[in-house]
């Protein structure tokens, strides 16, 4: 079983331009990803139970592209590696399935914007 960490509600998780390689499922609660534009929060989406963030930090060395916060109080599976990723998919494999089509979802609507 993967850590499972508690965030008070209003926690930012991390900030748009860090660095860090952990994904993040939401077990229970919300997360609000954001960037910031002319000094103003602009927010991407919000993130539920059984979502997932951070995936793409896993796969290269570059700075988060967005902040996240919790929105309330939330519980999150923190994947540190892609060993432990892999242990995930393991124990959830209908997970993997899920990832993967979200996944090419988002690449689909970024690459619709360039």
């Amino acid at each position: 079983m993967l850590p499972v960490r508690k965030f008070k509600s209003g926690t930012i998780i991390f900030e748009e331009g860090s660095y860090g390689v952990m994904m993040y499922i939401v077990v229970e609660g919300s997360v609000q990803l954001y960037v910031v534009n002319n000094k103003k929060e602009v927010e991407l989406s919000v993130v539920n139970r059984n979502d997932f963030f951070g995936e793409i930090e896993m796969y290269g060395n570059s700075p988060r592209g967005f902040s996240a916060r919790t929105l309330s109080d939330t519980r999150l599976v923190c994947i540190k590696n892609r060993m432990q990723l892999e242990q995930f998919f393991a124990e959830y494999p209908a997970f993997s399935g899920k990832m993967m089509r979200i996944m090419g979802e988002r690449l689909a609507t970024t690459t619709a914007l360039l």
